[in-house]
C-alpha cells in the first residue's frame, strides 16, 4: 500500500492512498466463500451454489463492500502511521477503482495545528476594581421597594407615574385592529408607550373617554405599523395611585427577613457575590485573550464555522456576507482557544470524568427546581464536556499567574 501525506494547511492533511489489486481480490473472494454457505438461489441446494454464478450475480454489489472495507481499512491505517488525529469528519475528495483493481483515494481531514504551546503559568493578569457597590446596592432596595408597591385608588386625575384602568379599542378607518379589550391596566408615561398614549392618558378621570389618532412615520422600527393611521380610544375606568413602603424592619419581615439589618446583609453577600464572579470572568477573558494572541496559527476551518453558526444563532443573526464579516474574528479566536485547550490539557492531564458530569446535573436540578433526567440529556453531551473542560483550564491558569 502506498500512502502519501500533504499539508496544504497547518490544520489539514491531504492522504493519498494506492491499494494493490491483490487486497481487492482476495476480500472479494472472501465475501464469495462467507456468502456461499448460505446463498440461496432457485435450482440450487443451500450452500451448493457454484462459485461462478455467485460471482455474475453478486459480484459487483460484493466487490463495492470489499472497497468499503478497503478504504476504511486503508485511511485508519495511514492516519494512524502518520500520527493524524482528525478534528473533523473525514472528507472523501477522489475514489477510483482502476482497471487492475488497484483501489486509488485521496482524503482531506482537519487536524488540531502542532503549534508551539507559549507558556500560559505566570501570565501578569489585572484584578478588576468593583465600583458603584452602593449605587447597586440602592438599586435592589429600589427594585425591592417597586415590588411591594401598593396600588390605592384616587379620584384626581392620572398623574405622571399612576396606573390607569381602562377598555381599549384600536381601529384603523373603520376595522378594528384589537379589542375591545377590557380593564387594562397602563402606566401613565410608562417607558413602553407611545408619546402620544401618555399623552391621551394624563389627566384621565374615571368614566372618561378619550382618544387618540397616531400616524406612524414609514422609517418606523415596526414595520406592521410604519406609514399607517392608528385611532387609540380610551373608556378610563379608574385610576391608582403607586405607593412605595418605607424602608423599616417591618419593610424586612414583610420579605421573609428577621431584620433590616439582615435584609441589607444578604444584599450585600449577593452582590459580593455577583462581584467576585464578575471579577472571576474579567479574568478569564483577560486569560483567553493572551493565550489566542501568544500563540499564533490557523485553527480548523470547520471549528471555526462551528463558532461561526452558534453566533448566529444566539444573536439571531442572518447568514450574509456582511454578517459574516464582522463575527468571523470573534468565531476564529474562540476556535484558537479550543485548540489551545486541548494541548494544555493534554499537558497537564486534565480530564472531565463522570463524577464531574453528574455532580453537575445534581447541582443543576437542584437549583432549577427540575428533575435530574431533564437536566441530564442537557448536561451530558460532547459540547458541555469541552465547556467544563475549559472551565478547568482557565481556573488552572487563573490559580498559576501572577495578579495584580
Amino acid at each position: 500500500m502506498e500512502i502519501a501525506v500533504k499539508s496544504p494547511k497547518e490544520w489539514l492533511r491531504e492522504i493519498e492512498v494506492t491499494i494493490e489489486p491483490d487486497r481487492l481480490k482476495d476480500r472479494v473472494q472472501e465475501l464469495i466463500d462467507q456468502y456461499q454457505d448460505r446463498a440461496e438461489i432457485p435450482g440450487f441446494r443451500r450452500g451448493r451454489v457454484p462459485r461462478s454464478i455467485l460471482e455474475r450475480r453478486f459480484g459487483s454489489a460484493l466487490e463495492s463492500t470489499a472497497v468499503e472495507e478497503l478504504v476504511e481499512q486503508a485511511l485508519a491505517e495511514a492516519m494512524d502511521k502518520n500520527g493524524i488525529k482528525p478534528a473533523s469528519k473525514v472528507q472523501f475528495d477522489e475514489l477510483e477503482v482502476r482497471p487492475d483493481k488497484s483501489i486509488w483515494f485521496r482524503a482531506s481531514v482537519e487536524v488540531v495545528p502542532d503549534f508551539e504551546l507559549k507558556p500560559y503559568t505566570g501570565l501578569n493578569l489585572r484584578r478588576p476594581v468593583p465600583r458603584d457597590f452602593d449605587q447597586e446596592f440602592e438599586k435592589r432596595i429600589k427594585e425591592l421597594q417597586e415590588k411591594c408597591a401598593a396600588f390605592q385608588p384616587v379620584s384626581r386625575p392620572a398623574q405622571s407615574g399612576d396606573y390607569v384602568v381602562v377598555d381599549y379599542t384600536l381601529t384603523e378607518g373603520e376595522k378594528i385592529l384589537v379589542g375591545p379589550k377590557s380593564n387594562v391596566t397602563i402606566q401613565v408615561d410608562g417607558p413602553g408607550n407611545h408619546p402620544e398614549v401618555n399623552k391621551v392618558l394624563l389627566g384621565g378621570k374615571p368614566g372618561e373617554e378619550r382618544q387618540v389618532d397616531i400616524t406612524f412615520p414609514s422609517d418606523y422600527k415596526d414595520k406592521e405599523l410604519a406609514g399607517r393611521t392608528i385611532t387609540y380610544r380610551f373608556a378610563v375606568r379608574g385610576v391608582k395611585e403607586r405607593n412605595l413602603p418605607e424602608i423599616t424592619e417591618e419593610f424586612a419581615q414583610d420579605l421573609g427577613f428577621e431584620s433590616l439589618d439582615a435584609l441589607r446583609q444578604t444584599l450585600n453577600q449577593e452582590i459580593l457575590a455577583e462581584r467576585e464572579e464578575q471579577i472571576n470572568e474579567e479574568l478569564r477573558h483577560q486569560v483567553i485573550d493572551l493565550l489566542v494572541t501568544e500563540n499564533q496559527f490557523e485553527p480548523p476551518r470547520s471549528w471555526v464555522e462551528d463558532h461561526l453558526a452558534r453566533m448566529r444563532q444566539q444573536l439571531n443573526l442572518p447568514d450574509t456576507p456582511e454578517v459574516r464579516e464582522k463575527i468571523l474574528p470573534v468565531a476564529t479566536r474562540s476556535a484558537k482557544f479550543d485548540c489551545i485547550v486541548l494541548q494544555i490539557a493534554d499537558r497537564e492531564n486534565i480530564t472531565v470524568d463522570e463524577d464531574e458530569i453528574k455532580n453537575q446535573i445534581e447541582e443543576l436540578a437542584q437549583n432549577s427546581g427540575r428533575p435530574a433526567e431533564e437536566i441530564a440529556p442537557l448536561v451530558n453531551t460532547a459540547s458541555y464536556r469541552f465547556y467544563t473542560l475549559q472551565k478547568k483550564i482557565l481556573q488552572l491558569i487563573i490559580e498559576k499567574a501572577n495578579i495584580n
